[in-house]
């Protein structure tokens, strides 16, 4: 089973390195993405990279150039006037971007029938190495603010970090979910809630189908 990367565990890492080189069979958690995207951490397996930061189109680097180009317009021009105007034009550049970081995962929601004999269930690429798990989003960002899907496990188990609110509805067979100290044991027909933030263990001793529900949609954008 590969190495799982927690945002605590890239956050140590970052201390020493923002451009972080991990070994192949490593896998990020969502937080770990996220926490990479938040703190412009560069990542990538051998010579692939995997995340390159950037904000609303524009890199870190260039947000920091055009703080700079501020200061050094202020300091040259000599007036109090031109600081203030080169410090609105900053505020304006840095509130358009975080606007675009910020909105709804779906502008324009809409209402969607999904028929269950087009529901293809796929193995989840995110899986550890050996592990039988599948996924398939059936409503996402592209039409809703919660989405939707389906998971199988077969005789296998997936650590997982949820940096969204989750609900599993159990359709067949035994979900085991390990959050935080407590083991729930579910069977056909149980609800699971779990909160954001929680480190989970999903699993089945055997095999079991799971419907589940995520907020906000965007969940998967860790995969980006």
């Amino acid at each position: 089973m590969g190495r799982f990367i927690s945002a605590n565990v890239l956050r140590d890492m970052a201390k020493l390195d923002k451009n972080i080189v991990l070994e192949e069979d490593s896998v990020l958690t969502p937080s770990a993405k996220d926490l990479a995207k938040e703190l412009g951490i560069t990542i990538s397996k051998g010579r692939q990279e995997i995340i390159s930061h950037t904000v609303g189109g524009q890199s870190v680097g260039q947000l920091v150039n055009l703080q700079s180009s501020v200061k050094e317009v202020s300091v040259s021009s000599g007036t109090a006037t031109d600081a203030e105007s080169q410090s609105d034009d900053l505020k304006k550049a840095v509130q358009r971007i975080l606007g675009e970081v910020l909105k709804p995962a779906c502008e324009n929601p809409k209402a969607t029938h999904v028929k269950g004999e087009t529901v293809v269930i796929q193995p989840f690429p995110e899986a550890p190495p050996g592990q039988k798990v599948g996924l398939v989003d059936v409503i996402d960002s592209r039409v809703g603010n919660l989405a939707s899907g389906f998971m199988t496990f077969d005789h296998s188990k997936l650590p997982w970090f949820l940096n969204y609110d989750e609900v599993d509805y159990v359709i067949e067979g035994e979900f085991v979910l390990e959050v935080e100290g407590q083991v729930f044991r579910a069977k056909q027909g149980d609800v699971v809630y779990i909160p954001k933030g929680s480190q989970v263990v999903f699993s089945s001793p055997t095999f079991c189908k799971v419907f589940y529900a995520t907020y906000p949609a965007n969940w998967a954008d860790f995969c980006d």
